[in-house]
């Protein structure tokens, strides 16, 4: 298994950088089943406030993008389940990253979890200090 960066999605993903998207689709493809990509939580979840606050991308568009990686069965990720229950959520009353961290927190077995974002006290689980 091989370790992915958040750059190197990033750049797959917004082809931005002509020369840095050929290298990255074609490490992506060299990957297979039984020599996968990683992707860690913190890799997961960079390239969505850089889609979002760089690149103007929409949640949802985000959302539809990060869904089709978390099926790719040349890619694991960390806590691939959590992941999934929140792309496959609600999760447009709310950002990803408090939707990830709420469903990991419950995940984890804490009765609530507490914040000062209003918008994320909106999840069940996520209560306002």
């Amino acid at each position: 298994m091989t370790g992915i960066d958040t750059n190197i999605l990033v750049r797959y993903l917004v082809n931005d950088d002509v020369a840095q998207h050929k290298k990255a689709a074609k490490f992506l493809k060299s990957l297979s089943p039984s020599h996968k990509g990683y992707i860690c939580l913190v890799t997961f979840v960079e390239p969505i406030w850089v889609l979002e606050s760089v690149y103007n991308i929409s949640q949802e568009q985000i959302v539809e993008q990060f869904a089709v990686l978390l099926e790719a069965p040349q890619l694991s990720f960390q806590c691939r389940e959590v992941l999934l229950s929140v792309v496959h959520s609600d999760l447009f009353k709310v950002d990803i990253a408090d939707a990830i961290i709420n469903k990991l927190s419950l995940a984890a077995g804490c009765g609530e979890t507490k914040t000062f974002d209003k918008k994320a006290a909106r999840l069940d689980g996520m209560t306002l200090l």
